[in-house]
């Protein structure tokens, strides 16, 4: 089995380094963009099943790669997939230090309590031979790595805008094997450059 982990396209929040969380912000036209070139990685490669966060961010990212990629089945939009929530934080600048339950920020262990049992219903969900593709946040991407990892630096991972990661899952010996990290190689150079700027990002 191969889980493709995709963070979304670029937004106006993203661009301006705010917090997001599930704030339910649209891509905008770079973020579009973006996404197709997303869809153009998986053509040509046999996809059985495409989840997204419900966020719109993540949703319109998963509709352009159905779209470019020939994908015929239904986008399975997923609650447990969206972004952490950031709570009183969510509209304002990345700032490190101001991640605490006084913002009313979601914290690790209902982040990941969510996340896990979102993975593990998708993995239950298909045979050991299936190609999937999860369309989420950076947050969740990390999250699942961590996961599969287990590292207890995961916060010190960065995803970049319209990256793709790929999980690959032995059902036989129930091992998880990362072989691709937030890769950007589908992105022009001049995107790939300026998206550079996010490592300040969450």
């Amino acid at each position: 089995m191969n889980i493709y982990l995709v963070r979304h396209g670029e937004t106006d929040w993203n661009k301006r380094l705010l917090f997001q969380g599930q704030t339910d912000i649209p891509l905008n036209s770079k973020g579009l963009s973006q996404a197709k070139r997303i869809g153009k990685e998986f053509c040509g490669k046999r996809i059985d099943a495409v989840y997204s966060s419900d966020l719109m961010r993540a949703v319109q990212t998963a509709k352009q790669i159905k779209a470019v990629s020939g994908f015929k089945g239904k986008i399975r939009e997923e609650k447990l997939f969206r972004e952490r929530h950031y709570g009183k934080l969510e509209g304002e600048k990345y700032e490190s230090g101001l991640r605490d339950e006084d913002y009313g920020v979601e914290n690790d262990t209902v982040f990941f309590k969510r996340i896990k049992k979102g993975f593990v219903r998708v993995i239950k969900g298909h045979k050991s031979g299936a190609n999937i593709i999860i369309v989420c946040h950076g947050g969740v991407v990390r999250g699942i790595l961590a996961v599969v990892l287990e590292p207890k630096n995961y916060k010190r991972l960065r995803m970049y805008n319209a990256s793709i990661s790929e999980i690959h899952y032995n059902k036989q010996r129930n091992a998880f094997f990362v072989t691709l990290f937030n890769s950007i190689s589908h992105l022009s150079k001049k995107d790939r450059d300026e998206i550079r700027e996010h490592l300040k990002g969450v």
